[in-house]
């Protein structure tokens, strides 16, 4: 590692550097000192590739890395906040330790799976030109693809495509939630592969939310028309089902599944585990708002609530009191800070919460004596 690596700029410039924010100054130290050495250069490879895909790390490695990850970066501010000063920053013996003692460490262990991964994975972009594109909580990201398809997604979500597509299909693979608006090719049948189900799509725009960890799949249809395919189980579709727009299909994974008020307002009918269901006429702004960064609710429950802004503000949120995740609201949610989001809600709903840096902690309004 170069002595180097943070006395001439901070680590948070280097990574508002890989994110590519920076400013035109912090950019040129950046780069002078990137290409000073062959060693520079691989050290920040490594780095930028374990902060971009630090989420996925975190979950292969039993959820630990990203906040080990972030308590490196607050140790560092925190140093440089009691240098008082910016640029250029003199590392210290006890700055160094520090990130020798954990932050290389991550590095290094990140480092070593994405070689393993490269070396092992058939579909990487060395051998046959696919890509992968990991949204970090707290983020969404837009791809447009080589067929001019774009797609917004949504924070915490994967997307694996190719660089070009090739043959009679255009296929994409989604863990997460993707608004989609695909280029019409009628010799190209487009294909999005989840976990559970294949959507088939016949032109269109439509909103999937597909995470493997999340009980229930579905897909919202804008404009033009999809249709699903199951290979690994026949049974889960008696018969072909085509969702219009306006309408929502519903895929529950499990019988013990949590269904939101939400959905059961959409399907008003009993829902069978392992089926796929079509919604009665909806709404699908309300779908479809997380992609302009707003969030719409109607008459949702609190519980749902703080599922949807712990993705968005990349917060983890703790509700104390049972009876009130039973709370609902109804409103929207713009471009606001997740404090000003709490305030919202607790003019409605009657809540207190507390916030200490990322953890947030919601509990029943106390009256006054």
């Amino acid at each position: 590692m170069s002595k180097r690596l943070f006395e001439e700029f901070t680590f948070e410039s280097l990574i508002r550097f890989i994110e590519g924010v920076a400013d035109a100054d912090t950019v040129r130290v950046i780069n002078e000192w990137i290409e000073a050495t062959e060693g520079n250069r691989k050290i920040y490879s490594q780095i930028k590739e374990v902060w971009l895909n630090r989420a996925e790390l975190s979950g292969l490695l039993g959820g630990t890395l990203e906040r080990d990850f972030e308590n490196v970066v607050r140790e560092i501010n925190l140093h440089q906040q009691e240098k008082k000063s910016r640029l250029p920053l003199r590392a210290s013996l006890s700055l160094i330790k520090k990130i020798a003692a954990a932050g290389l460490i991550i590095i290094a262990i990140g480092a070593a799976y994405f070689a393993g991964r490269r070396a092992t994975t058939p579909g990487n972009v060395a051998e046959s030109g696919y890509n992968e594109l990991i949204v970090p909580k707290g983020q969404r990201s837009k791809v447009v693809l080589s067929d001019g398809t774009s797609i917004w997604l949504n924070a915490g979500s994967r997307l694996r495509f190719p660089s070009d597509f090739r043959g009679d299909t255009r296929e994409v693979w989604l863990d997460g939630e993707g608004l989609f608006n695909v280029s019409k090719d009628s010799s190209k049948l487009f294909y999005v592969h989840t976990t559970d189900l294949d959507v088939k799509v016949h032109g269109t725009i439509f909103n999937l939310k597909a995470y493997s960890f999340e009980d229930i799949v579905e897909t919202t249809v804008v404009e033009g028309l999809v249709s699903f395919e199951s290979k690994t189980n026949k049974a889960i579709m008696k018969d072909a089902v085509f969702l219009e727009p306006n309408h929502k299909a519903v895929f529950v994974r499990s019988a013990d599944a949590r269904v939101t008020e939400e959905v059961k307002r959409e399907i008003n009918r009993p829902i069978e585990p392992r089926r796929l269901i079509v919604s009665e006429p909806i709404k699908v702004e309300p779908v479809i708002s997380w992609a302009e960064g707003r969030l719409i609710f109607t008459d949702e429950t609190l519980g749902n609530i703080v599922a949807k802004l712990e993705r968005k503000y990349d917060v983890q949120i703790l509700i104390d009191n049972e009876r009130i995740k039973n709370l609902k609201y109804t409103g929207v949610l713009k471009s606001v800070s997740i404090e000003q989001a709490l305030k919202a809600l607790q003019l409605t709903t009657g809540i207190q919460y507390t916030i200490n840096e990322n953890y947030i902690r919601i509990s029943e309004k106390k009256a006054k004596m």
